[in-house]
């Protein structure tokens, strides 16, 4: 290559960086933010349509539909500025993300619970029991830690649902009983890790403490495909949030306090479908705007009316 050639090559590479880094700087002082999301928080309520009306603001350039499993490395690269989070995910403390205040109180509580079938539990009189034993049990911190277990250490959303259950003493080690065919019963789940842990919980559970036998039908899909699934008798129970329950399920108005919106999907539930909500597992797992800690900081964004009046700032 001769020595003229590599001489236009780095000039075009210098011209390249300075584009990039004067965008970047117009992007920046114009209040561009590149966003991120889900495919269900870009249609829900109770996501980004419902989140830009409370608080007055839409991003400049429509934000990306992406796979929620790639978002978080997305953010921590620098490919976009700020994604729909889930505050249970051990992700954003191990990729060095800040969650941003819902100063506005705009998203409803997220109390994952198990949802029942009324027949299942009619015809397996221990299963209430045994998943309510549950109750209170897994803490924010222990969602995220599995969480980050499976998404980041690689590891098996079995293997690390049992070892919870084991240090949480309400299964023993090395004991399961076998399981009858005349008493089968199908678990399911939403297509995202923190599901797939709270099936393998919540089978692992039903498995250790009677002679059900459990079917797996874990990652199936959205919220719709597992409550239809549900209430068509395809599933007999999986984990659901109080929030999308009350918002996405029933279409109701957020309600803040999470005891009054557990006791309202609790009975409308039981009127409109003939399912149970069970007891809580405890933790709150609320949706969340995060970014990049640094960014965030350099930006001066604590909460999403900062981010709001950031964005609008540059219209």
């Amino acid at each position: 290559m001769s020595i003229k050639i590599r001489v236009f090559i780095l000039a075009g590479l210098a011209a390249a960086v300075g584009i990039i880094l004067i965008l970047t700087r117009h992007s920046e002082e114009t209040g561009r933010i590149r966003a991120a999301f889900g495919a269900e928080f870009l249609t829900r309520p109770d996501g980004y349509p419902g989140l830009s009306r409370h608080y007055g603001f839409k991003f400049t350039s429509a934000p990306l539909q992406m796979d929620e499993g790639l978002m978080y490395r997305a953010v921590a690269d620098g490919a976009v500025d700020v994604i729909d989070g889930f505050s249970t995910d051990g992700r954003i403390p191990a990729y060095h993300l800040v969650m941003l205040e819902d100063d506005k109180n705009f998203f409803p509580p997220y109390h994952a619970a198990p949802l029942v079938r009324r027949d299942t539990l009619e015809r397996l009189g221990e299963l209430e029991e045994i998943l309510n034993r549950l109750g209170g049990k897994i803490s924010n911190e222990d969602m995220q830690m599995m969480n980050l277990e499976v998404d980041e250490r690689g590891r098996v959303a079995a293997e690390v649902a049992r070892e919870f259950l084991i240090e949480k003493n309400l299964i023993s080690p090395g004991w399961e009983t076998e399981g009858d065919p005349a008493r089968k019963i199908t678990v399911g789940g939403k297509n995202f890790t923190e599901q797939e842990i709270l099936g393998e919980i919540l089978a692992t559970m039903i498995e250790y403490s009677s002679d059900i036998q459990v079917v797996r039908k874990l990652n199936l899909g959205s919220t719709m495909i597992c409550f239809n699934a549900l209430r068509a008798g395809d599933l007999d129970l999986y984990a659901e949030y109080t929030g999308t329950g009350m918002v996405s399920i029933l279409k109701l108005e957020v309600i803040p306090d999470p005891e009054e919106i557990y006791r309202t999907v609790r009975k409308k539930f039981a009127e409109a479908y003939d399912l149970r909500w069970l007891e809580p597992f405890g933790f709150n797992n609320t949706y969340t705007l995060t970014m990049r800690r640094e960014h965030a900081r350099k930006l001066g964004i604590k909460t999403i009316s900062d981010l709001a009046g950031y964005i609008n700032k540059g219209k």
